[in-house]
């Protein structure tokens, strides 16, 4: 079983550095063409099952994936991106100023620590993916799937695949990056992670620091 793991197309809240969350921003232009790239990319392996968020940056970007196979597209709200609270709708920069309790609490054990305002923890959002995940292996036994999500959802699944358990340390993925994790024998592998070769043509192939794909 291979489950390939796709990060939604670029936003203008991506390019402009704003914290999304759950605000439902939708793909740019570029986000766009991204999508349709990794849409073609993945047409030319056997997807049985695709699901999203519901989000549309998460499932404008999944209808490009799905148009290429014989299958419907799923959408689960519980793939969707951190939940961010006050924090959406601004820029990290703003939200460094304006809430340094929470990032002086990051210091110390992150996971726990809740965004202002109402919003998830990094624990919050791993149990919630892991539940849908696990809903995702019940539901298509045997089968490749396609699962495509935001920069949160995606560090909680490979975290799962390397460690069993959510690593904060591990960096954000591209924009329709492709991440592939297999289990045969119920062991977990990464088979590749922030794949970016599909858009060799509009030369975004090459890895990039993390602050220009910053999730959230």
């Amino acid at each position: 079983m291979n489950y390939y793991i796709i990060r939604h197309g670029q936003t203008s809240a991506n390019r402009e550095g704003i914290i999304q969350g759950h605000l439902n921003v939708p793909l740019s232009d570029h986000g766009r063409l991204q999508a349709r790239l990794v849409g073609e990319a993945l047409s030319k392996v056997k997807i049985d099952a695709v699901y999203s968020s519901d989000l549309d940056r998460a499932r404008d970007t999944a209808m490009e994936i799905v148009k290429n196979h014989n299958c419907k597209l799923i959408l689960d709200r519980r793939l969707r991106e951190v939940h961010c609270g006050v924090m959406q709708g601004k820029t990290l920069e703003q939200c460094r100023e304006l809430y340094p309790e929470f990032w002086e609490a990051r210091k110390t054990d992150p996971e726990p620590v809740p965004r202002p305002g109402g919003g998830e923890s990094d624990s919050d959002l791993y149990q919630r993916v892991m539940r849908a995940f696990m809903d995702i292996q019940r539901e298509c036994p045997g089968l490749d799937v396609a699962i495509v999500t935001h920069g949160g959802p995606v560090r909680c699944l490979l975290s799962y695949a390397l460690k069993g358990e959510f690593d904060p340390s591990l960096p954000t993925v591209a924009n329709t990056s492709i991440t592939v994790i297999s289990n045969r024998d119920g062991k977990w592998k990464v088979v590749k992670a922030n794949d970016r070769a599909h858009l060799e043509p509009i030369g975004e192939h090459e890895a990039s620091s993390s602050k220009d794909f910053y999730c959230w």
